[in-house]
């Protein structure tokens, strides 16, 4: 008979074998970012197909944090003086896509389509793992809003690789991870055993990601210590975040929101659209080029934008820049426009109440 830590056996090599697979054809057809959206695809089909895929609690927090220290390169003192004398541009680009976002997902809300506090907080344009930790202090269904923010995070992520992979010749994934050789690259495993040290005292489900980038910064930028991401800490973080997206998308999940699911789609496409449109004058106005301009008002996680800017030859620091600035937004003015637009939503039972 089989036992359950053979089932798991069989399912993590089944993931292993197919995440290998499809990452190495991804990285030979010249795929930015293969190292996280090989492994997604694969764990999207291993849990569709009904697989529990066991992914230890403690590997995500550390894949986080490993992100935090990718955008901590990008963002240099000269970087943030930058940010502040472009506050202007930087504050317009923010909350264009933040409206964009939130007026889908009050239209989702008013034609019904999701109860009104779901698609209200699975509208959120960023911060997917605090969003869906925060949503049901505030009464909404966890599990609606998971399926909306992640996948957002999955389209984004499949769209954002192709545009990319389209127009321009991207960097090989081992130069992209490599770069710095000649420096140590002890401070960031540092920094990171420090995170994972803090991260249960901190109550937010952004806190890895956080806590490390405030790490890289000061060590980087006030310090003035700089150090290496080793290929042997970042590859394996992008495949645990890889399929911490793609394992949310079980076959019981699917099921739950079958109906939904086209017209969730949909909001996404038109947002992702709208993003796009919202990068041409961006670009101009910010003096980037138009890929860079596209992947900082992109509207997925921070941490797989990041991911895929660190291997495409772009304008990064513009880009972390402009993605860490509205993640903060949202992490404090989410809440409040949730809940405020939840308020002008029918209240006959359809919105505002979790999903049976």
């Amino acid at each position: 008979m089989t036992t359950r830590a053979q089932t798991r056996a069989r399912t993590l090599a089944g993931l292993g074998v197919l995440s290998a697979l499809l990452t190495g054809g991804l990285a030979l057809a010249g795929f930015p970012a293969a190292f996280l959206v090989g492994p997604m695809i694969a764990a999207i089909i291993i849990a569709v197909m009904g697989a529990d895929i066991p992914l230890d609690r403690r590997l995500p927090p550390l894949a986080q944090a490993v992100i935090g220290q990718l955008m901590a390169h990008s963002l240099t003192l000269k970087v943030l003086h930058e940010v502040a004398a472009q506050w202007a541009i930087f504050l317009g680009g923010v909350f264009s896509v933040i409206i964009l976002s939130f007026t889908l997902g009050w239209i989702l809300a008013h034609l019904r389509v999701m109860p009104g506090n779901v698609a209200l907080w699975g509208a959120s344009p960023g911060a997917a793992t605090a969003m869906t930790l925060l949503c049901e202090s505030y009464g909404a269904d966890q599990r609606l809003v998971a399926f909306m923010v992640y996948l957002r995070v999955l389209l984004v992520t499949l769209a954002t690789s192709i545009i990319s992979h389209l127009v321009v010749t991207t960097r090989s994934p081992v130069h992209a991870l490599t770069l710095g050789a000649d420096l140590p690259w002890w401070p960031c495993l540092a920094i990171v055993a420090v995170t994972a040290l803090i991260t249960p005292l901190v109550r937010l489900g952004a806190a890895p990601l956080l806590l490390s980038l405030a790490g890289g910064l000061i060590v980087q930028t006030g310090l003035g210590f700089h150090y290496r991401l080793p290929l042997w800490l970042l590859a394996p973080s992008y495949v645990v975040i890889g399929w911490m997206i793609g394992r949310r998308f079980t076959r019981d999940v699917l099921h739950h929101v079958w109906r939904a699911l086209p017209a969730v789609t949909v909001s996404t496409s038109i947002l992702i659209a709208g993003c796009a449109l919202l990068s041409w004058p961006l670009a101009h106005i910010a003096h980037v080029d138009l890929l860079s301009a596209y992947l900082a008002t992109s509207p997925g996680g921070a941490d797989s934008v990041a991911i895929i800017a660190a291997s495409t030859p772009i304008d990064v620091p513009f880009v972390m820049a402009m993605q860490i600035a509205r993640f903060m937004v949202l992490i404090i003015v989410a809440p409040g426009i949730a809940t405020f637009l939840t308020r002008f939503l029918p209240t006959d039972g359809t919105s505002g109440a979790k999903a049976r």
